[in-house]
């Protein structure tokens, strides 16, 4: 429903208008009636009402002061303005303002609600038309994301020669001749504060349109891809004699993001810069290099614009170099659930790490690998889907800005989940023993046999009896016994029943045997026992 405010420093008057406007037929809600233009522009700006019906002659602040203020501030409202006939000339000021529609008093109450129903009509068209392109707009930027990120994708890892005549039409931009130079923006989540999804979206949304902006005049286009982790990477392509104006666009853009990020309290940003190449066929070089440039901040901190990449490192040495010489002794631990024994693995991958000077990217791809292994054989082992918890442990990993960082999160992350998964394992593997327990209070009047329990419980003989055995301390047919003797004893002390009906009432055929099993757990013959009581 659209919201109407009423104006008229005669009470009468506004009362009036109130009562002739046909607010259900026009589908209108009231926000509030009101007697002077201050009081009007304040509830304006709080309550934001669609149409504003207003006096052009008030005290305090007239009509036309009340239009011109709101339109100062380019809100939407849709004002009618009211007029007598001796004031007919501020009317026509306000329909230089830009007002539409006034009324004359005496108010007509079919002339009112005309226009009133054509402000509504005008105003619900506008609505539809905004929230349609608006829709558009968002299809576009998303297909527009989706085109770039598939594009960033085949430069970076495509395999064939690639050129830019089909790269351009097949992806509609314009990459020509020319200087390519890439550059990275990564934005750093503090990892002690949760994730706010919303705020990160909205985040990296302003600044890919704060990129679009500073370069779309100074190159011949550029490719925006949004990656995980909060990372962004771009590829220019500039005329040779536009490279200063592009190199200065790159050092206001990211004083411009670090101003923007600074109003997030959690939040740090990086941002990486290649060399220039000229030629597309190279293009992925620079963007290898801006990755690298921006994993550096693990090295070198965050906030900082980094522009080359950290010296002394060994790029022969990759993250399945060190992650064979612990590959079978990490799968080993993963397979007998022993966490302390992962975590000795994780901390040995990161020192040998350090010791061989590995780039920055290689951390990170580590901690990738560690995590892949870990949700790989657990998948297998117990049939869980882990996937979900791999992104999210992928994600997360990015935020961390120091090598130790890493390393702990790396660590204590699958730790914690190896400890969860033993713990629920070992519930889910007592609950079959409890009812197995249950079952032989409720029938050890009856043939019970281990091979018969282990079935129902679903686990095979052996592993069902060192189960059970790990759960009462007993095996399973001391367990049965004694529970069968515990009976035995109650029917002998509180019954008259004969030996012969115990032994039968208790799962024994053969009194005679029973009596040698009660004898030998309970150091007596039943019928002494029994004259224990009687």
């Amino acid at each position: 429903m659209l919201k109407v405010l009423i104006v008229d420093d005669e009470k009468k008057v506004g009362e009036l208008i109130k009562a002739l406007i046909e607010w259900k037929r026009l589908e209108l809600s009231l926000v509030d009636v009101v007697l002077d233009g201050k009081k009007a522009y304040e509830v304006i700006l709080e309550e934001k009402p669609d149409i504003v019906i207003t006096d052009i002659r008030m005290p305090n602040l007239s009509g036309l002061e009340l239009i011109k203020h709101v339109m100062e501030r380019d809100l939407d409202v849709r004002f009618i303005v009211i007029s007598g006939y001796r004031y007919f000339e501020y009317a026509q000021t306000a329909l230089r303002y830009g007002v539409e529609d006034y009324l004359l008093k005496p108010i007509d109450e079919i002339e009112l609600n005309k226009i009133l129903d054509k402000v509504c009509r005008e105003k619900r068209q506008k609505q539809m038309d905004e929230s349609h392109t608006k829709s558009l707009q968002k299809k576009y930027r998303e297909s527009k994301h989706i085109l770039h990120r598939e594009l960033m994708d085949r430069i970076m890892f495509g395999s064939e020669e690639q050129k830019v005549e089909e790269i351009n039409q097949e992806y509609g931009v314009d990459l020509g001749e020319g200087i390519f130079r890439a550059l990275g923006v990564k934005v750093d989540r503090n990892t002690l504060q949760e994730k706010n999804k919303q705020q990160e979206k909205l985040i990296l949304r302003k600044l890919s349109d704060m990129i679009s902006e500073e370069f779309e005049q100074k190159v011949s286009d550029l490719v925006i891809s949004i990656k995980n982790s909060m990372t962004i990477l771009v590829l220019l392509n500039y005329e040779e004699d536009r490279r200063f104006e592009v190199a200065e666009g790159m050092r206001n853009l990211f004083q411009r993001m670090k101003d923007y990020i600074n109003d997030f309290e959690n939040y740090e940003i990086t941002m990486g810069l290649s060399g220039e190449t000229a030629e597309f066929s190279q293009v992925n070089i620079p963007l290898e290099m801006v990755k690298e440039a921006l994993n550096c901040r693990i090295f070198e901190g965050v906030g900082r614009c980094i522009e080359t990449i950290s010296g002394n490192r060994n790029p022969s040495v990759k993250a399945m170099d060190v992650l064979r010489e612990y590959e079978e002794a990490f799968i080993k631990y993963i397979h007998i659930a022993d966490k302390d024994g992962m975590g000795s693995i994780v901390k040995s991958c990161f020192r040998m790490c350090r010791e061989k000077s590995v780039m920055a990217c290689e951390y990170y791809e580590v901690a990738r690998r560690l995590f892949g292994e870990y949700c790989e054989e657990l998948s297998e082992l117990y049939h869980e889907d882990m996937k979900h918890i791999y992104n999210e442990w992928l994600e997360e990993s990015g935020h961390y800005r120091t090598v130790s960082s890493l390393a702990q999160y790396v660590r204590i992350s699958l730790e914690n989940h190896m400890s969860s998964v033993t713990k629920r394992r070992k519930e889910q593997e007592r609950r079959p023993i409890l009812e197995a327990i249950e079952y032989i209070k409720k029938n050890y009047g009856q043939k019970i046999l281990l091979e018969e329990v282990a079935e129902r419980s679903g686990f095979n003989a052996n592993y069902f009896s060192e189960l059970f055995k790990n759960e009462t301390g007993k095996n399973f047919s001391t367990y049965l016994l004694e529970v069968r003797m515990a009976e035995a004893k109650l029917l002998l002390r509180d019954t008259s029943d004969t030996i012969y009906e115990i032994t039968a009432k208790v799962g024994y055929k053969d009194s005679k045997f029973f009596s040698q099993q009660f004898t030998k757990t309970v150091g007596i013959k039943p019928t002494e026992y029994r004259k224990l009581y009687y």
